[in-house]
Order: structure tokens, then sequence, then C-alpha cells
């Protein structure tokens, strides 16, 4: 609103620096999700995040390691619950290729289990699902971004 782009911290292979918003958005798909949690934790997370900027991508994908990061572990570290704080995401790692991670799929497929229970630890605020045929994108419902963690991994290509 106050005609500056907006800008967001991410971990991409030039590692965690800050982008905006059109330039994060180029991607097959983007959701985006708001946790559930106080003004003062967000920022918390917002401010964890902060300090990440600069280091490198991490293309071991190693998440005991806080020496380099990438895009989902950027999002689990910020949001992990501080030593004497009990609020933060309950975000599990699961193994893959024997490393444990969080592959961002997973995140949408907790997400999709919690919808509508009292476990619930997001809210849904936008879905763009990308046509590759056409280089478009159009506006996904909650009940697409839902159903999107099971789709193939070759699905932008049927598209």
């Amino acid at each position: 609103d106050d005609g500056q782009p907006h800008r967001i911290i991410e971990a991409i292979s030039e590692g965690v620096l800050f982008s905006t918003l059109h330039d994060a958005a180029q991607a097959d798909y983007v959701g985006v999700l708001r946790p559930r949690l106080s003004p003062l934790d967000k920022a918390r997370a917002v401010a964890k995040a902060f300090t990440e900027i600069g280091k490198p991508y991490d293309f071991d994908f190693n998440f005991l390691t806080e020496d380099a990061l990438v895009c989902s572990e950027l999002v689990y570290q910020a949001y992990l619950p501080d030593k004497g704080f009990e609020t933060g995401l309950k975000l599990p790692l699961t193994e893959v290729m024997g490393r444990e991670t969080l592959p961002p799929n997973d995140i949408i497929r907790i997400f999709d289990q919690q919808f509508g229970t009292d476990q619930q630890q997001f809210d849904f605020v936008a879905f763009l699902d990308g046509r590759e045929a056409t280089r478009t994108a159009v506006q996904g419902t909650v009940d697409d971004l839902r159903k999107s963690w099971q789709r193939p991994k070759w699905d932008t290509a049927q598209q």
C-alpha cells in the first residue's frame, strides 16, 4: 500500500536473501499460508528469519546444521518454538534419502490434514496454480491447495 515493492526472505541457490514477491512467485505453484500464532510470535519468527540473511544455500539439505539453509528449513527454523516459549509451529521432519528434512509439500500436507480441526496451525491466504503450457497461473481455492501435495512431480508438464 505504500508504493514500495513487497519483500520476502527466502533461501534460494544464491543463499538466504531478500527478494521481491514478484521474483519469488516465479514458480510452478505458489501457496501462501498464515501461521495461527500471536502477533508477538510472528514477530519473533520474522526476527529469527532476519538473522539468517546472508547464509549460504544448503545443497546438502541438512536440517541438523544451521550454517546453511534451504527454503523450507528457513521456515522451520524461524517458527521453531524458542526455549522458554511453548508457541511456534509443530512441523515434524521427514526422512528423505537418509536425511531429516521438511519438504515444502509436507507443510501443505500438514495444513491439509489439520484443516478444520483444533490442531490447525495455518490459515489459507492464496494459491497460484501454474499452467506450464500457457506460462500462466490461475487463482486456486483452499481446496485446490489442500489437494496439491498429492500431485505427481511431473504435474506442471501435464497442464
